[in-house]
């Protein structure tokens, strides 16, 4: 279960991805464990993905909890998320450290 605090980030963190938002969304990140990982998420890389998902999917709709993986450090939570262009449902994975709340990692999938 997550609490509705997690809940709030999540959604949250879905809705930035609207093309102005890479600041915000950075605040919201922990750190990577590991100093020399390249998979930090760039500003143009951020853009990128805005701009597919409005490409693709036009703007958000809805957010919808599916469920939540609870892990050692971390919870895993699944979200089913509803753009205005298309009535596929994009899949999103939000993980959180359960002690900072900060976001460990994301997957969208579509």
């Amino acid at each position: 279960m997550i609490t509705d605090r997690e809940a709030e980030l999540a959604e949250r963190l879905i809705s930035l991805h609207d093309g102005r938002s890479y600041r915000e969304l950075q605040e919201m990140s922990a750190p990577p464990k590991d100093p020399n990982d390249d998979g930090k998420i760039t500003e143009d890389m951020y853009l990128d993905m805005c701009r597919d998902i409005e490409n693709d999917m036009g703007a958000l709709e809805s957010i919808e909890f599916i469920d939540c993986l609870p892990r050692n450090e971390s919870k895993f939570t699944l979200w089913k998320v509803k753009y205005s262009k298309s009535d596929i449902k994009v899949f999103w994975a939000v993980g959180f450290d359960s002690q900072t709340l900060k976001v460990q990692e994301v997957l969208v999938q579509w």
